[in-house]
Formats: structure tokens, C-alpha cells, sequence
């Protein structure tokens, strides 16, 4: 009788076991397997914080680079314009129009009534000339740029004023408009002279000229074109300047 209650006992222990045993709870970890994933975590992030470092370093060695390409390429340019033939007292001046750390550069072969500026940049890794036909913007050597990517010109004769605005889009400057004041005979009376205006080539009234003007004159300008003559030293020491 005494070994039946036994057999029932240590029956009933193993089923408890056994019901233990079946519980979802994931064992304790051991120690060694705890550092293993402790080392394996930090070989990820250092592993990570190299290809970060990697990818820095290369960023700053392209940014070097194309800092050195347009240094080199604007050189080139301020040479050519040296040597010009039609040039007489060259000149140059650097300016960042879209702040991207690469100024743009504007140069002047003279400063004589039908010089103008002729203006650059530097864009996927090339000069680009920024009036898309080597045209030259303003006169008398000058005109007058924005940092907030503006630029504009002026430009008189035969009793007329052109002012002519462009914005910078990025590797070309497009006009955005145009307001000429003129005076003209009245008819075939050339002793009567009237004042005309006109807005992008078509007539306007002296207030919608004005208002036209005064609103695309809005910004901080910068006059450029005649601030460095070029001569080899005074490139080198305004384009590589620290």
C-alpha cells in the first residue's frame, strides 16, 4: 500500500515537471553567450562609424577638388580676357549669387561706354558662361549682382535708358524683364521731345514703369565687374586667397 502512494507521488512530481517544462518563458541567457552579442554589437557600430568616416573623407576631398577645378578654370578665363587683343584695362570680381560656397565670376575687358560684364560660373565640374552666348551684361565695365541671385544691367545711348533684369537659374542668368525710358520727337516736330516708357518692349505709362522699376530693383546690390585689375598676381592672390 505504502509503495502505491510513492508511485502516485513521484507520478504526480513528474507531470508538475513536465508542465514546467512546457512554459514559453526563454531561458536566462548564459554570460558568454551575453558578451557575444555585447561584441557583436560593437563591431556593427564600429564597423558603421568607418564607412561614415570613409564617406566624410570623400565628400571633403570632392568639395577640395572642385574648389581647386573652379579656381583653376576661372584662372584660365581671367588669362584669356588678359590677353584679349580688344582689352584695355581688364578687370575682375568674384561674388556668390547662390551661396553655394562657389563664387560666381565677372569680368571686363575695359571700362569704356560699351563694355560690359561678362559673368560665370562653376557647374558640374565645368565653367559655364552664364548668358549662354558670351554676351556681356551692363557698360562702362560694371553692372550689379544680388545674393539672392540677382543681377542687373543698365545701359544708355541715343537719349535711352535700358535697365534689364536677370535671375540666376542655375547655370544661366534669365531676364525676367526689361524697362526702357526714352525721349523721342514728337512726331516730325523735333524741337517738341516727349518722354516714352515701355515694359519688356511694350508701351507703358511713366507710373507702371515706375512701379515695374522700383520692384525689380528691389534687393541689396553689389556693383561688379571692375574691382581687381587682372594682371597673374592679383589672380592668384584673389582666387587663392585663404
Amino acid at each position: 500500500m505504502m509503495n502505491k502512494k510513492i508511485a502516485a507521488a513521484l507520478g504526480l512530481a513528474l507531470m508538475l515537471t513536465a508542465c514546467g517544462n512546457n512554459d514559453n518563458t526563454a531561458p536566462d541567457m548564459s554570460v558568454s553567450e551575453s558578451e557575444t552579442v555585447t561584441e557583436a554589437s560593437a563591431e556593427t557600430i564600429a564597423e558603421t562609424e568607418a564607412v561614415t568616416e570613409v564617406s566624410t573623407e570623400a565628400q571633403e576631398e570632392q568639395e577640395t577638388e572642385n574648389t581647386a577645378d573652379y579656381r583653376d578654370s576661372y584662372k584660365a578665363k581671367l588669362l584669356e580676357a588678359m590677353n584679349d587683343e580688344n582689352a584695355s584695362s581688364p578687370a575682375f570680381d568674384l561674388f556668390d549669387m547662390d551661396n553655394d560656397g562657389i563664387p560666381e565670376l565677372f569680368v571686363s575687358i575695359g571700362d569704356y561706354h560699351a563694355a560690359g560684364v561678362f559673368a560665370y560660373t562653376f557647374k558640374n565640374g565645368a565653367l559655364a558662361d552664364l548668358s549662354g552666348d558670351n554676351t556681356a551684361f551692363g557698360s562702362y565695365g560694371e553692372a550689379a549682382v544680388s545674393a539672392d541671385g540677382y543681377l542687373t544691367g543698365e545701359y544708355m545711348g541715343m537719349g535711352i535708358t535700358y535697365d534689364s533684369f536677370y535671375q540666376l537659374d542655375g547655370d544661366k542668368l534669365v531676364m525676367i524683364s526689361n524697362v526702357e525710358m526714352g525721349e523721342i520727337p514728337d512726331g516730325d516736330d523735333y524741337e517738341n521731345i516727349i518722354t516714352y516708357y515701355k515694359i519688356n518692349d511694350e508701351d507703358a505709362t511713366e507710373e507702371e514703369y515706375n512701379s515695374a522699376f522700383d520692384e525689380c530693383n528691389a534687393h541689396d546690390w553689389v556693383t561688379v565687374g571692375r574691382g581687381n585689375l587682372i594682371s597673374e598676381e592679383t589672380i592668384d592672390s584673389v582666387l587663392y586667397a585663404e
